[in-house]
């Protein structure tokens, strides 16, 4: 297999994998019943808001 044939191959294939990927991901993100749940974890990684709670308490 020469060089020249690798590259048509990685050519032609390396965007259709990417082009799939980017629909998975797409799909999955979009997806109105994993909302809640990204939803949580988007906000888990915030600190909680000082007005909120008390110093003691637990987010």
């Amino acid at each position: 297999m020469s060089h020249e044939t690798l590259v048509l191959i990685a050519k032609v294939i390396g965007p259709l994998w990417m082009g799939g990927f980017l629909i998975v991901v797409l799909i999955r993100s979009y997806n109105p019943a994993r909302r809640a749940e990204q939803e949580r974890i988007a906000r888990s990684i915030l600190e909680p808001d000082p007005q909120t709670h008390a110093p003691g308490d637990a987010p």
